[in-house]
């Protein structure tokens, strides 16, 4: 795993879940959405907590999305000493290369 660079903008402290979307290897190329990070702010996370300033989805759930697009090369990220920052290999310890050679 390489860094390849500072994510910009950082994600909200406040964000719960974060994962990385898009690059769906099993679509052509030009079908593809962009590699991105969504960073999930839950509003309710139980009976105690309630953050009125997130308003309910069109679901019901009290949510707040945040995405930060990737730069070209980056498929994932690491947080070090509390920064975020992109790196050259998903989660699964899979870089481009091994993903172009699975299709």
């Amino acid at each position: 795993m390489n860094i390849i660079a500072g994510v910009y903008p950082q994600p909200p402290e406040s964000a719960q879940i974060m994962y990385m979307l898009g690059g769906e290897e099993w679509l052509a190329k030009e079908n593809r959405s962009p590699i991105r990070i969504l960073c999930e702010t839950w509003g309710n996370l139980g009976p105690l907590e309630l953050n009125r300033e997130i308003p309910p989805d069109k679901a019901g759930f009290r949510v707040k999305h945040d995405e930060i697009l990737a730069p070209d090369g980056c498929i994932g990220f690491k947080q070090i000493d509390g920064k975020y920052y992109w790196t050259d290999t998903d989660c699964y310890g899979r870089n481009i290369a091994d993903l172009e050679s699975q299709q």
